[in-house]
Formats: structure tokens, C-alpha cells, sequence
């Protein structure tokens, strides 16, 4: 069977791109031009990799349904309602081998089954795990933009009446696939990610530390490494992107502060999903003691020879800088050697626990709303008038909700 994936590649000039391509063939030249506006506009180079996987699930689902669509909208045929409900369908479903970071290289394929799929069910399969709605919606977003692309690359260059035909049967059906786009509530908010609390931390803390005998990592510079990278993230509520992407140069020397720069296809990065901040760049003030730590794991990254290489802060015991998946594996430790925590831990959590303790300190400082909105847009690197504030700080307002429900509740006068 065709396999379809997306692929990332690196151009000399550091720039990353996404391309869709067969399994031992040629990338699909359409996709291809498609992609390529995608930067053009200056897209983010992970955007454009979650378009291609997006594609390769598309051109998956063509095959297997033995449809070859430049042949038939040179016909001047577009897909039908029905084909239209099924690639909705699909779209709904997980595929774990869609990008070449994920795809198995073992001979057990994890591709859905195609010929099991049928129109949306009620119940879903234990095989067929499904995506967020969120991430439906984008994929069918996707699929819609990248259709109509297809068809008025392929107009101009038929005769008047084909031309037409295509024209006015890929609007209509278009249509028909706009209106199947699942609308994101706003309003289901229950289980949505939230900070730790207080006692989580503090085991959290504990267990981690260097010198803990619970410390799920055995050698040392993976166990200061490990400490620093959690401290870090509590103390600043970075992303891991943006702590990736700390480099020697961006540490104060005679300051307790660091840069964060945004960086997007640094040539020197040899990672091909190049970790890049999403917010503003700041510079980030730390307490005098953690700056020390900062600078005494950079002492012990200095002895690692490959480490010297590359100029960044956070590198394996090989040498290499650390990737996304090590961020991910560390958490996932983690989450092993502490059992039992509320939530479900991962790097981004630690974000959501700093906005919760930044909510905490400006209300023991009396801080006004809007002084309070200001600097923290300011220390996450968000815009002046961002309301991100309202995701990240769930755990702290459900507590202060909890407190005034409470206080009204006290004024009822009913009996023991």
C-alpha cells in the first residue's frame, strides 16, 4: 500500500520546511505548491507541518478509496457529498505514523484500517481513537483551503464548459464541507489543564532534587540537569520551546537575568523540529540563587566535550542540545516517581502553576487589575492586550470563586 507522511527537511540556510511525501517516492508536486504559501507567508515551520500531516491523512483516505482527483477534476468532476461526508469522518480520528517523527520503522503498521471506516458512530472503536475538536476543526479547515486550492489550480487550464462545471460543483460542495466544520464550545471547561497546587509542588521539589533518594534519574548530571529544567519553568512559566532554546549567550554575566530570543531557523541548530518561543522577547530577572544553579550546570555541560559544540544551555549526556521528546520523556519520569498528583503533569503544566502563584503574589501585593494584566503580559511575552491570563489561571479563580460562594453561603441561616 502507498504510504503517505510528512516530512520535514532543512535547507543550508537553517530555514525548516515540510514536504508530503510517498514512501520511497517522490513528494506530490500539488501539495508541494500548496505548502510552499504556506511560507511564503512566513508561516511558523511547525504550522506548516501540521498542514502536511493534515495532507498525507487526505491522500491516504484517496487511495484507499481508489480515487485519483487531479484525473477527475481535469474532468471537471469535484468530490461528491458523500465522499465529502467520509474524509469528515476520518478527519475525526487519530493516525500516529502521519509526520516521519512519529511513523514506525518496525514492520507492525499503526495506519487506521480505511475499509472500517463508515459514517460517524456513536460509539467509537477502541482502535480508532479521536482527535480534540479543536483539532478537527483545523484539520477540516485545512482540507477545505487546500481543495479549493486544487480546483483553481486546475480551472484555468480547461476548456470554458469543464471549467465551469468544476467551478460551480467545488463551491457547492465546499459549501456542503464548511458546514460539517465542529464549532469549539467555549463552555465546556471541566477537565480543561490546570496549575498544581501548593503540596504537589513541594513534593514535586522534593523528590526531584539532586540529592533525593526518590530522584527517578541515576546519574548526576542528568539529575542537576533534570532539577534545573523544572525550576526554571516554575520560576519563569516559559515554554519548553523557549527554554530549548536558551543559548550561552542569552545567561547575564553579571546579572541574575537571561534573554529570551526568538530565533526562528537558526542555522546552527542541528535539531530538525527546532524548538522556537511563541511569545515576545523579554529578558527574564531571577532570583540570585537560581542564577547560580544556572551557572553551575554550565560548568558541568562544559565537561561534556560534544556538549561544547553547540551553544546551548540544556544538552544530553551525549553532547547534543536537548529536543522536544526529552522534555517529554523527563515528565513522563516524572509522573512515575510521583504518583498520585491531582493533575496530569507535563511542561506545559508548569506554565498554568506560575500564572496561578503570580495570580496569588499580586493579590498579597494589592496590585490593581490592570497593573496586574500589564506585568504579566510583560514577563510571559504576551501582547499589551492579551487575554490569555483567563487560560492559564484556572486553578487560582475557581479557588477565589470557591471562597465567595462560600462567603454568600454564609448569610443562609440553615440548621445543622
Amino acid at each position: 500500500m502507498t504510504r503517505f507522511i510528512a516530512k520535514r527537511i532543512q535547507f543550508r540556510n537553517g530555514e525548516r520546511h515540510s514536504v508530503l511525501s510517498r514512501v520511497g517516492g517522490l513528494p506530490v508536486h500539488e501539495a508541494t505548491l500548496f505548502l510552499a504559501s504556506f511560507r511564503t507567508r512566513g508561516r511558523a515551520a511547525n504550522t506548516i507541518h501540521v498542514v502536511c500531516t493534515t495532507l498525507a491523512l487526505v491522500y491516504r483516505w484517496l487511495h484507499e478509496a481508489k480515487i485519483d482527483l487531479l484525473a477527475r477534476l481535469q474532468s471537471g468532476q469535484f468530490l461528491t457529498a458523500p465522499e465529502i461526508h467520509r474524509l469528515v469522518d476520518i478527519a475525526q480520528y487519530r493516525a500516529d505514523d502521519l509526520s516521519e517523527d512519529t511513523s514506525t520503522k518496525s514492520s507492525k503498521s499503526k495506519v487506521i484500517d480505511l475499509h472500517r471506516v463508515r459514517m460517524r458512530r456513536k460509539v467509537t472503536q477502541p482502535d480508532r481513537r479521536p482527535v480534540g475538536v479543536a483539532n478537527h476543526a483545523t484539520r477540516l479547515r485545512y482540507i477545505i483551503s487546500y481543495l479549493n486550492f486544487l480546483a483553481g489550480y486546475i480551472a484555468p487550464g480547461l476548456p470554458p464548459d469543464l471549467k465551469s462545471q468544476l467551478l460551480a460543483e467545488s463551491k457547492q460542495v465546499l459549501d456542503i464541507l464548511r458546514a460539517q466544520v465542529p464549532t469549539v464550545s467555549k463552555r465546556a471547561t471541566l477537565g480543561d489543564r490546570e496549575g498544581m497546587s501548593e503540596a504537589d509542588q513541594n513534593r514535586l521539589l522534593a523528590i526531584i532534587h539532586p540529592q533525593s533518594p526518590n530522584n527517578p534519574w541515576k546519574r548526576g548530571f542528568v539529575r542537576d540537569r533534570n532539577w534545573l529544567i523544572v525550576v526554571l519553568l516554575l520560576a519563569t512559566g516559559m515554554r519548553r520551546g523557549e527554554l530549548l532554546n536558551i543559548q550561552l549567550r542569552d545567561l547575564k554575566q553579571r546579572e541574575p537575568k537571561l534573554d529570551i530570543i526568538r530565533r526562528a531557523d537558526e542555522s546552527v541548530d542541528t535539531r530538525l523540529i527546532q524548538p522556537t518561543p511563541k511569545t515576545r522577547e523579554r529578558t527574564i530577572e531571577l532570583r540570585p540563587s537560581i542564577m547560580r544553579a544556572v551557572w553551575t550546570h554550565v560548568a558541568l555541560r562544559r565537561e561534556i566535550k560534544a556538549a561544547r559544540k553547540h551553544p546551548y544551555l540544556l544538552a544530553s549526556e551525549e553532547g547534543p542540545a536537548l529536543a522536544y521528546k526529552t522534555i517529554d520523556k523527563i515528565f513522563a519520569d516524572i509522573r512515575r516517581a510521583c504518583p498520585g498528583l491531582e493533575i496530569n503533569l507535563s511542561s506545559h503544566v508548569m506554565r498554568h502553576t506560575w500564572n496561578d502563584r503570580f495570580s496569588e503574589q499580586a493579590e498579597a501585593m494589592q496590585l490593581s487589575e490592570a497593573v496586574e494584566e500589564k506585568a504579566r503580559n510583560e514577563q510571559q511575552g504576551w501582547a499589551d492586550n492579551s487575554k490569555s491570563a483567563a487560560t492559564y489561571t484556572r486553578r487560582y479563580a475557581a479557588r477565589k470563586g470557591r471562597e465567595l460562594s462560600l462567603k454568600l453561603q454564609e448569610k443562609l441561616d440553615v440548621p445543622d
